[in-house]
């Protein structure tokens, strides 16, 4: 798993990096909320985010509300607090954290909560690989296969769906799929884009008959969705 860890104690963040790395995830730490904002703007991608409540500026609170209205695909949020009452707990639960861990946290109770969290993520990542339905989407090998089938795709085309798959249900404008895929080269508009979209949606039979459907969001962008009868 890719996690952030956002905490202004910085020893703790680089000794919660060590544990996780020590288990087999990559980990970034991040000592202020707003880097880590800027970092999910420039399409850094994470799988979990461990977060601190009380930091200076932008506290953990307020940063939860901005991620549950960003495209971060299925980012989960484990707040790592001192803050320790049921109230507080309670509270942080309710506005959209998957999982909430009060300060001094030890090692294997981290680890555990970890785990757990990772379990319930809807096309979790094990390996370089992510699994939604019938697709087995090899992010190491660059490669998508649709049950026992191979697809074939560009380069870009690749890079488009797995963008897609690892914000399933979410709207993307155009300009966030440029950024993340394309970065903007000079070159590229967003006709481009559409092209991509049209052809992954044949090739990845992303329609509703086989239960998905990659839609286009008058004047904002797309979304890519399961819908009923899928695998």
């Amino acid at each position: 798993m890719n996690i952030a860890v956002v905490d202004d104690d910085q020893e703790l963040a680089a000794l919660i990096c060590l544990w996780l790395e020590q288990a087999g995830h990559v980990c970034q730490a991040f000592h202020e909320a707003e880097d880590f904002r800027r970092a999910i703007l420039d399409n850094r991608n994470f799988d979990i985010v461990l977060l601190d409540w009380v930091m200076p500026g932008l506290d953990g609170e307020q940063l939860l509300h901005w991620l549950r209205r960003q495209p971060v695909g299925n980012l989960a949020v484990i707040f790592v607090t001192a803050r320790d009452t049921e109230d507080d707990m309670v509270r942080i639960l309710n506005q959209g954290a998957d999982d909430y861990l009060v300060k001094p946290v030890s090692q294997r109770a981290l680890l555990a909560r970890v785990g757990a969290v990772a379990r319930r993520l809807p096309g979790r990542q094990n390996g370089g690989r992510l699994r939604i339905g019938p697709y087995d989407i090899d992010v190491a090998a660059r490669r998508i296969r649709r049950g026992d089938e191979p697809v074939r795709l560009t380069d870009k085309e690749f890079e488009l769906a797995h963008f897609l798959f690892r914000n399933l249900g979410r709207l993307l404008t155009r300009e966030q799929i440029l950024a993340s895929v394309w970065g903007y080269e000079a070159d590229v508009n967003t006709r481009t884009i559409d092209t991509h979209i049209s052809r992954i949606r044949k090739k990845l039979q992303l329609v509703p008959e086989q239960g998905w459907r990659l839609a286009s969001v008058y004047h904002q962008g797309y979304r890519l969705e399961q819908v009923a009868g899928s695998g």
